[in-house]
């Protein structure tokens, strides 16, 4: 299969980067494979590797996991992951493509003037309104591109969660959010048997790159692994662009 090495790769990389950080795989996966895959097989592929990443965090840090912190999360997420469905499917390619390019750069900007200059963080949120407009961004976001984490990274960050809350709670509104997504693309007739292929061809690799990334967090100040890979991304939305 043409690309399948490349391809394996990117969702093992991406795999390293969710279980080492505990978001990122449909950021780094979405940035990528469009390269390899063009964009309306790229999005459904990255939505279900990533929900097993999720899903496989959640169950993880399980213990540290509450439904009433991700509640307005997942609600408001759930109304606009159609939208952004809509949106796949009547914007070109290349206008998309564009877009996420930009997404991909802002955010990155933000998230490393973040690091270097506190008066660029976040401020709490907490009026239930923020969770819900977050939430919302994110379902969007998911149905569209796949990319639904950033928003809610900010979210947690402005909340102060936990190393243990961050990865037990975003997993689990990944998980909601990404199994109704790919109903949307079931019925879309996105779901296709090349897409479960490559995804199968890629199983390997990806777990590789879970557990790669279960070991390195161990051993690697993940702070400083953000930073190159937010480096990296910032490279990639960047060509995406232009």
């Amino acid at each position: 299969m043409e690309n399948i090495l490349w391809i394996g790769g990117v969702i093992g990389l991406a795999a390293a980067v969710q279980s080492l950080a505990g978001f990122g795989f449909a950021l780094v996966a979405i940035a990528l494979l469009p390269f390899f895959l063009n964009l309306q097989l790229a999005v459904p592929l990255v939505l279900l590797m990533c929900l097993l990443s999720s899903m496989g965090l959640w169950l993880y840090y399980w213990d540290n996991f509450s439904w009433r912190a991700i509640a307005p999360l997942v609600i408001s997420a759930l109304i606009s992951i159609p939208i952004g469905l809509v949106g796949l499917h009547y914007v070109p390619e290349d206008v998309a493509r564009k877009v996420l390019g930009a997404f991909i750069v802002l955010y990155v900007a933000y998230d490393i003037l973040r690091l270097l200059t506190p008066i660029f963080a976040m401020p709490s949120l907490e009026s239930p309104r923020w969770a819900y407009l977050f939430g919302a961004v994110s379902g969007f976001l998911t149905g569209a591109f796949t990319t639904g984490g950033p928003p809610l990274v900010m979210y947690a960050n402005s909340k102060e969660w936990s190393p243990e809350e961050f990865k037990g709670n975003l997993p689990g509104v990944y998980v909601v959010a990404l199994t109704f997504a790919l109903t949307g693309h079931y019925f879309e007739g996105h779901l296709t048997r090349e897409l479960w292929e490559i995804a199968l061809w890629s199983t390997p690799l990806f777990a590789l790159g879970m557990g790669a990334g279960i070991l390195l967090s161990k051993k690697i100040d993940a702070a400083s692994f953000k930073r190159i890979v937010l480096s990296l991304l910032g490279v990639i939305g960047l060509r995406l662009i232009w």
